[in-house]
């Protein structure tokens, strides 16, 4: 090795950097104590099983090898010269990464690997209702969810069975695991994998644009046909989504990791926001 260079931003407590290798080569390494997180260690060690079976070809960094001492989980991965989407988005470049998540998700149907069907990362309202101390704190943050709880718990339970499908999905294609790389958009970060509908990913990366202040609609249309996914449909999986956000944002969680629930509050604001424009803004 001749030379690191940390990578900024993200929310893993986990260590990231670059790495120069002698001869030039480049790759990018991350790594986690096990001991210390191990709930995050379990999501590295998911990410192993997952990006080590994906085929070449799709758009996503090459996973060159990995370590498991029980103590550290470390990938390499190959190098992606890239940067995150949206500082600030324009509105090419999300017209250029929703046309390459719709080709990459046209691309995987069905999924070129066997993964689970259950949806860890959608649905959450059903358990806000169930916890009063989560319905007090949903008052303070969304008036309009607050009172529209059960309706909200009951559309999520159909978006749960709408979310069913055969296509790869990432579960987890925030901007923030985008990567702009010359012509190229890459998805990183590959832990959360599930088979399902591949309209859950677009939710995913238009809920990102919506928390940067940019109405996500304009992007949408031309998207649902090219997804065989009715707006109805759409509607519902955007509760579950919005439910996972929500609850997540609600929940408590370590001061080590207080960023996520502060990145979750961000994005189930955005989401809520839109899922009430969608629903025909009922009071």
């Amino acid at each position: 090795m001749a030379f690191t260079e940390s990578c900024a931003g993200g929310f893993s407590p986990g260590f990231a950097s670059r790495l120069t290798l002698r001869g030039g080569h480049r790759a990018f390494v991350k790594a986690v104590d096990a001991q210390l997180w191990p709930v995050e260690a379990s999501h590295y060690r998911a990410e192993i099983e997952v990006a080590g079976r994906l085929p070449k070809g799709l758009p996503v960094p090459w996973l060159l090898n990995t370590h498991d001492d029980g103590r550290w989980v470390i990938l390499f991965f190959e190098h992606v010269d890239g940067v995150a989407p949206g500082q600030p988005w324009t509105a090419a470049q999300i017209r250029r990464v929703v046309a390459q998540a719709v080709a990459f998700a046209q691309a995987t149907t069905p999924s070129p690997i066997e993964l689970p069907r259950d949806h860890p990362r959608l649905g959450g309202w059903t358990g806000i209702a169930l916890d009063p101390s989560s319905i007090a704190r949903l008052h303070t943050v969304s008036t309009w969810a607050s009172r529209h709880l059960e309706r909200l718990t009951a559309i999520e339970q159909q978006g749960l069975h709408a979310a069913q499908g055969d296509s790869l999905v990432h579960c987890d294609r925030y901007p923030h695991n985008v990567l702009l790389s010359g012509d190229r958009v890459i998805f990183v970060d590959w832990p959360h994998a599930r088979l399902g509908a591949p309209v859950t990913d677009l939710i995913a990366l238009l809920t990102g644009v919506a928390a940067d202040g940019i109405d996500p609609e304009p992007y949408l249309h031309a998207a649902l046909p090219a997804l065989n996914c009715p707006p109805p449909s759409f509607d519902t999986i955007l509760a579950a989504h919005t439910g996972f956000l929500m609850a997540g944002a609600l929940a408590p969680m370590p001061t080590a990791l207080q960023a996520i629930t502060e990145e979750k509050l961000r994005l189930a604001t955005a989401a809520t926001r839109w899922l009430r424009h969608r629903l025909g803004n009922p009071r």
